[in-house]
């Protein structure tokens, strides 16, 4: 017996007592619940599911938004650029006047590069809102992704960035996936009325100025130190303003995007009228979705599906905030990939999407089959290359008011230097020092 009892003291208190015949279920499901039994672990997969949740509904509210306003899309992208600016300017204005967050030296940021930052991200936002009104909200979400080979395409040339072969061979199996998702598009056998080919090459295009804008914002703003909603609030200003110049475009465009220079008051008008809720195009026009012909409004709740879609736009950018500041960009990159087919599956339902609901198709399943595993392939390169090179996880932590991606390159928020710290301390304690010299070149 003391034998026994010696043993039982010399041995440890935690014992792995896990079965070994248990099945990988188990097994899985066992580890599952211990590292939920952490709190930030918890935290984190809250975040996530929040991140996902949103993103679905960001995507389907603005196809909804895009829909209300199909015969407006130039009305919408700029009712779309301005509307975000008192959101982001009341902020601002609350953090220069009640905090610190947004300092002096801060402010003496050069404005023409958030000018170019705002540009790019116009021409982007255009693109997306007029060529997204005649492409299928499923069909979007595929057309997304062609903006990661460019960005790595522009991040080859412009930031002399290096990719490894895995990581190149998911960027063309993402090409390819696209290119099989268009193909009922260019065949004609599409028959739902919501794609037509010039529209849906149109969007495609959005991944170029999307790509330049990433590569951009890498360029110009990795190592600097900026609030991001001070960020956000000039990059939607200089958006609106280059946005509104962008009209000639429309004269070269088909309809429902044709605009010409003398009617672009009248557009604006009716465009006005429809968020209003006024039906303005009744007659002569088709609520069937059937090609070449004009839709009719569908204006009644245009203001409310509006208001939901940017509420919700703003709450999905903060969850990527925090799902970066808890978890990692790698999570985000997974939780985004997962993101992809639940919301293609939330367009196919008829009570959320009602007339403009969109059925799987066997090409639509292989060309999201082609994205998924490119995707992947390619974010697990991602993941080997960070070991490989003994480098942390990074990610963009930029609102985008169009785009529903989220591209993982270098962070903008860096650490405040001791400096900076010491600055910024003497300042609270009313110690003004000498103004320390310009940080941005």
């Amino acid at each position: 017996m003391a034998t026994d009892m010696k043993g039982e003291e010399q041995a440890p208190l935690l014992i792995n007592v896990e079965d070994p015949n248990a099945s990988a279920i188990s097994k899985f499901w066992t580890e599952f619940k211990e590292a939920m039994s952490k709190k930030e672990n918890l935290i984190v997969l809250m975040y996530v599911l929040l991140y996902v949740a949103s993103g679905i509904f960001n995507s389907i509210m603005l196809k909804k938004t895009m829909n209300c306003f199909e015969n407006y899309p130039f009305f919408l992208t700029q009712l779309l650029n301005y509307g975000y600016i008192p959101i982001f300017g009341a902020v601002v204005l609350y953090q220069v006047l009640f905090t610190n967050n947004i300092p002096a030296e801060m402010r003496q940021f050069p404005w023409w590069k958030f000018l170019i930052m705002g540009a790019l991200d116009a021409v982007n936002g255009y693109v997306v809102v007029i060529g997204g009104v005649d492409t299928s909200g499923p069909l979007q979400q595929l057309l997304n992704q062609a903006i990661i080979p460019f960005t790595m395409l522009g991040a080859f040339i412009f930031l002399k960035e290096r990719y490894s072969w895995v990581q190149m061979g998911g960027a063309l199996i993402i090409v390819a996936g696209v290119v099989i998702s268009l193909l009922p598009s260019f065949t004609g056998s599409d028959n739902s009325g919501q794609n037509k080919i010039f529209f849906n090459i149109f969007y495609l295009t959005q991944a170029v100025p999307g790509a330049a804008s990433n590569v951009y914002k890498d360029f110009a703003f990795k190592s600097v130190e900026l609030d991001v909603w001070y960020l956000q609030f000039w990059d939607v200003f200089w958006q609106s303003i280059v946005g509104t110049f962008l009209f000639p475009i429309n004269a070269a465009l088909p309809p429902p995007a044709q605009v010409e220079f003398h009617s672009i008051p009248d557009a604006l008008k009716d465009g006005g009228l429809c968020l209003a809720g006024h039906n303005q195009i009744t007659t002569n026009c088709t609520v069937d979705g059937a090609h070449d012909t004009t839709q009719c409004d569908d204006c009644h709740n245009s203001i409310y599906v509006l208001m939901i879609y940017m509420a919700i736009n703003v709450a999905y950018n903060v969850f990527i905030l925090l799902v970066i500041k808890y978890g990692s960009a790698t999570i985000l990159s997974i939780a985004q990939t997962v993101r992809l087919p639940l919301t293609n599956v939330f367009f196919s339902f008829r009570f959320i999407m009602g007339d403009q609901v969109t059925p799987f198709k066997a090409l639509d399943i292989a060309g999201l089959i082609i994205i998924l595993f490119g995707l992947s392939t390619y974010r697990v390169g991602s993941q080997l290359r960070r070991k490989a090179e003994g480098t942390e996880d990074s990610g963009r932590v930029v609102f985008n008011v169009y785009s529903t991606e989220f591209q993982p390159i270098h962070k903008l928020l860096e650490p405040r230097s001791n400096a900076q710290l010491r600055s910024r301390y003497m300042n609270k304690l009313g110690i003004f020092p000498q103004n320390p010299p310009n940080q941005y070149p």
